[in-house]
C-alpha cells in the first residue's frame, strides 16, 4: 500500500506509480471484494498524502524566498533612498554613501525580481491554496469512502458505485496537480520575459549614457 514509498520524493517520480502498480498486483490474490476495494482505496489515499507532503515542502521553500527576498528589497530600497539624503544633511560622516544610491536601489530591484522570478511570495499562496484544495479533497473522499463502507455494511457492497468513488478522487487529484503546474509554468515563464525586458531596457539605458558621455567627434 506504498508503505515503503519515500514520501520526501516529487510525487512525479516514477516510482510512487510502479508501487502503486504492485499494490494492485496484490489485489489479484484476495478473494474477499471488500478488502479488495480497502487496499485499492488506501492505494489512492496514499498517493493524494504524497502530493499534500510536496505542496506542503514547496510552500515552505516558498516562503523562505519570499521573506529573503522581501527584506532584501526593503532593507537596499531604503538605503537607496536614505544615502543620498543623508550624505547631503551630514556630508562630514555619511558624504562617502552619496554614490551608492543608484546602486542600492539596484539592488532592491533586483531582489523583488528574484522574488517574482523564483515565484517566491506568487509561489507560497499558490502553493498554500493546492496543499488546502488536496487537504479538503482527501476529507471529503474519506468521509464518503466510510459512508459508503457504513451503508453496504449488511449488504454485499456496491462494486460500481465503489468504483466511482475511487476514480473521482484519484481524477479530482490529478487534475489538481495539473492545474497547478500549468499555472506554474505559465507564471515562470512570463516571468522570465518581463525580466529579459527589463535587462535589454537597462542595456539601452547604459549604452544611451554611456554615448552622451563619450560623443563621438565630428
Amino acid at each position: 500500500m506504498l508503505e515503503s514509498f519515500n514520501f520526501r520524493k516529487p510525487p512525479e517520480n516514477p516510482e510512487k506509480i510502479a508501487q502503486f502498480r504492485q499494490t494492485l498486483e496484490k489485489l489479484n490474490g484476495l478473494q474477499e471484494q471488500r478488502a479488495s476495494l480497502k487496499m485499492l482505496f488506501d492505494a489512492v489515499d496514499k498517493l493524494a498524502e504524497a502530493e499534500l507532503n510536496y505542496y506542503y515542502r514547496r510552500r515552505l521553500t516558498r516562503s523562505t524566498i519570499s521573506t529573503i527576498t522581501r527584506f532584501a528589497g526593503w532593507m537596499f530600497g531604503t538605503l537607496g533612498i536614505v544615502s543620498p539624503l543623508l550624505s547631503t544633511s551630514v556630508p562630514n560622516v555619511f558624504g562617502m554613501l552619496s554614490p551608492y544610491g543608484y546602486a542600492l536601489l539596484a539592488c532592491a530591484a533586483s531582489a523583488l525580481a528574484a522574488n517574482s522570478l523564483f515565484a517566491g511570495t506568487e509561489g507560497h499562496i499558490r502553493f498554500v491554496t493546492t496543499q488546502l484544495e488536496i487537504e479538503k479533497l482527501i476529507v471529503a473522499s474519506r468521509i464518503n469512502w466510510c459512508q459508503f463502507l457504513m451503508t453496504n455494511q449488511s449488504t454485499p457492497l456496491n462494486v460500481d458505485e465503489a468504483f466511482e468513488l475511487l476514480n473521482a478522487y484519484a481524477s479530482t487529484l490529478h487534475n489538481m496537480a495539473l492545474k497547478e503546474t500549468q499555472h506554474w509554468g505559465e507564471t515562470i515563464t512570463g516571468e522570465l520575459q518581463k525580466y529579459q525586458q527589463m535587462i535589454n531596457k537597462s542595456h539601452s539605458v547604459i549604452a544611451d549614457k554611456k554615448a552622451q558621455a563619450h560623443p563621438k567627434a565630428p
